[in-house]
């Protein structure tokens, strides 16, 4: 079963490297089906005949393969057909529609997911969209049932090189579609009789009140919306992440203290001869656990995580001689079974690959000594491993591992176990019946910890030191080997161990300082990067040396273009520090993320006009920077602006390289672009792309500065289903009197622009199953 689990796994994997399933449904119902048949059989030939176990192994191993990729593929083919189809979005529709997650608030609107249950259109019946309501006051309750109308749009998001993928995001979660709600018609229907959501709306008003309303409502029903920016950072930083997300190790924590409390009284009970307390206290944990997934309405980690304990839970009921290996196994294949599209998610692989180092580090060694001084040894033995090998999967999804994070978590995960989440719970009991003072005391407790995290985080110490956070771009095939070298130091395997890690080392750093020397012998190369960052601009030029960011999106609480894609990408990149920032003007789109950039990132010099209030250099028009072949010029600014809007007060940036020029006017408008169209050196505008001044809006774009510039490739920077028609009909038809090509960073995604061929990347054109494809302006 071992083997044909793995290559089932493997199978599930097969999602992350099928590029489309948009066949002919004959043909995929043809292909899956000579798959199925192919599995079904090598795995009954495998089971009933009596072969040598190297063919058995063989055998299993295809039909394993053969039906994960059968499996998955279903799924993801259901869920494909599952959202809401074209005709229907950007449409108004009116429905009846469940409420079915807590509402997350915003200042500005608040975003809840429903289900619908009478609408207008027969596809759109039982779909699962998520909303948003822009208005300051949030209605919506969870379980609730209303009448409204609202507007879909497609599932579709920013795509980079790096960082958030919204598009995989909804498909991994099954989601069916988004849009917002029009407040003009909003009836309430009825409540609801669910007694989970009756609890979780209750539970989650009640925590409100709490200073740190945020933590204790994420640790308690899942809802992590309301943890503020500062104290997401300040987990973040330290490790800590995981300890607010319910998962394994909360449902283990609580499921483990209710069996140990119901052991320990049923032993004492009249009934423990007839009924042994060890069975006692796992079946009472497995319903405990239930609940507990229950309080936080059954999301996809904690049934994870349920499945897990219950298997393992089950295999010693079962009185099975390898009880934890045996229950890991069938906890993998149901989740498998029941969530095949779990294997997109990095939380998904960090559990399982948690719980089998643990498995590692206790297999086959016997305790010899019960102090405690070797109990401390194991423990911190047991932290190293679990911190050096999720490294490397932190590394590949999130391009950062902290270690910090290993220092903090040998004190903080068993004062979380032991101490902290039974106290949660207790005191979360408590304030139900009325006494709320030890709930209080806790919610003090974390304002502390949070207070004195932030000191630690800005100390001298921390500040200083580069291997608190590593940020680094880990090349796939490298790090998938260290992986496996830390896999097999795990391993009670004296004998073999030390020459495996030998060779796997050598070959690894053979490997790294190959790719080392490649990069620096390879060409010095300028390249620009046009990120997609929905609504707004951020333009990257670099080499392998030097980079200058113009711009940083949007910010927004609880998210940002900054920490969503410009910062994984410039990981992903291999840069390790801004030479150049420059501010365009102080819209929100433009410099909203500048705050986060440099806490997170560092920036040597900001050229930026008075409206920032941080030391910087001002946009000096008529200066130029000289650069190992790329020169920047400034053309226009505040100090020449025609008014003091702040889009007619944007930094005009030209960058050439060799023959090659583009052009970047940020957000002016007709009046700035006819100034610099009338200049006296108005031949300096000519340029081989041009950013669409203000995204492509009919505020800008006059003919006399299109002439002017001349441009072969026009760039217009939004959403793709934005709010705002852009590029404006009006503006669309004045670039295609010139014959100049159009793209757009909504439909292509992230643009890479080689300014020595003048070819560009669409970084959308990377097909994957879940991907909306590239579209036309």
């Amino acid at each position: 079963m071992f083997v044909w689990t793995l290559a089932f796994l493997a199978g599930c994997c097969s999602i992350l490297f099928i590029p489309s399933l948009s066949f002919d449904v004959i043909i995929l119902l043809t292909l899956l089906s000579v798959l199925a048949i192919i599995g079904i059989s090598s795995t009954v030939i495998s089971i009933l005949t009596k072969h040598p176990q190297a063919i058995k192994t063989q055998l299993l191993a295809i039909g394993g393969l053969s039906l994960g990729i059968v499996w998955t593929s279903s799924n993801a083919y259901w869920q494909l057909q599952r959202q809401i189809p074209e005709p229907f979005n950007n449409q108004a529709h009116i429905i009846d529609a469940e409420v079915i997650g807590l509402p997350a608030i915003y200042p500005e609107y608040c975003q809840f997911t429903a289900r619908i249950q009478k609408a207008n259109e027969v596809n759109l019946l039982g779909r699962v969209i998520r909303l948003k309501f822009y208005q300051s006051e949030c209605p919506f309750r969870l379980g609730q049932v209303w009448q409204m109308q609202i507007k879909l749009k497609p599932i579709h998001g920013p795509v980079n090189m790096a960082g958030f993928d919204l598009e995989r995001y909804y498909f991994e979660q099954g989601i069916d579609g988004r849009g917002y709600v029009r407040e003009d018609f909003l009836e309430f229907k009825s409540e609801t009789a669910n007694p989970i959501h009756q609890f979780r709306q209750s539970a989650h008003e009640q925590l409100a009140s709490l200073d740190n309303a945020g933590i204790f409502q994420a640790l308690l029903i899942g809802e992590k919306s309301s943890i503020n920016h500062q104290q997401r950072e300040a987990l973040q930083k330290l490790g800590l992440s995981h300890l607010i997300a319910i998962s394994g190790l909360h449902i283990s924590i609580i499921a483990g203290v209710s069996f140990w409390l119901m052991r320990l009284l049923w032993g004492r009970a009249a009934l423990a001869r007839k009924w042994p307390p060890f069975h006692i206290g796992l079946i009472s944990s497995c319903l405990v656990a239930f609940l507990y997934s229950a309080m936080a309405d059954f999301s996809i980690p904690t049934v994870r995580a349920l499945l897990m304990w219950c298997s393992v839970a089950l295999a010693f009921l079962l009185q099975r001689r390898s009880a934890i290996y045996d229950g890991l196994i069938w906890s993998l294949l149901l989740v498998l079974l029941i969530f095949p599209l779990s294997v997109l998610s990095a939380s998904f692989w960090m559990t399982f690959i948690a719980v089998v180092v643990i498995s590692l580090i206790l297999m086959g060694r016997t305790q010899q000594t019960n102090n405690w001084k070797h109990k401390i040894k194991s423990l911190l033995k047991l932290q190293l491993a679990i911190t050096l090998t999720l490294a490397i999967p932190s590394l590949l999804y999130f391009q950062q591992a902290s270690f910090l994070g290993m220092i903090v978590n040998i004190i903080m995960i068993p004062l979380f176990s032991i101490v902290l989440l039974p106290a949660i719970f207790l005191s979360f009991i408590f304030s139900l019946l009325g006494l709320t003072w030890p709930l209080q005391e806790l919610d003090s407790f974390v304002g502390y910890f949070f207070q004195y995290s932030e000191q630690l985080l800005h100390s001298s110490f921390i500040d200083n030191s580069s291997l608190i956070v590593i940020d680094t771009n880990l090349p796939m095939l490298i790090g998938v080997l260290i992986f496996f070298i830390l896999l097999v130091c795990w391993l009670p395997l004296s004998s073999i161990k030390k020459p495996l890690v030998t060779f796997a080392l050598i070959t690894s750093s053979t490997m790294m300082m190959g790719q080392k020397l490649d990069k620096q012998l390879s060409e010095d190369k300028w390249s620009i990067e046009i990120f997609d960052v929905g609504h707004g601009l951020s333009i990257l030029l670099h080499n392998k040396d030097k980079a200058l960011l113009y711009d940083t999106g949007y910010a927004s609480p609880g998210s940002s273009a900054v920490s969503s894609y410009i910062i994984p990408s410039l990981r992903e990149l291999g840069i390790a520090k801004i030479d150049s920032l420059i501010l365009s003007h102080k819209d929100n789109d433009h410099a909203g993320g500048t705050k986060e950039l440099l806490d997170n990132f560092p920036v040597n010099q900001i050229i930026a006009d008075s409206w920032y209030d941080k030391p910087s250099q001002r946009c000096e028009v008529g200066q130029s920077m000289e650069l190992e072949g790329a020169k920047l010029e400034f053309f226009y600014g505040e100090q020449n602006a025609v008014s003091d809007k702040p889009n007619n007060q944007s930094c005009v940036v030209k960058i050439t390289i060799n023959d090659f020029s583009i052009l970047i006017p940020g957000d002016i408008e007709k009046d700035a672009e006819y100034l610099l169209a009338a200049a006296e050196d108005y031949s300096k505008l000519k340029s081989d792309i041009l950013i669409a001044p203000h995204h492509g809006s009919k505020t800008s774009s006059t003919y006399p500065f299109i002439k002017r510039v001349d441009p072969d490739v026009v760039i217009y920077t939004s959403e793709l289903h934005s709010r705002y028609p852009i590029p404006h009909p009006s503006v669309y038809k004045r670039y295609q009197e010139f014959n100049i090509k159009a793209e757009h960073s909504g439909c292509a995604g992230q643009i890479t622009i080689n300014p020595y061929d003048r070819t560009l990347k669409r970084w959308r054109e990377e097909r994957k199953i879940w991907r909306k494809e590239a579209c036309g302006v």
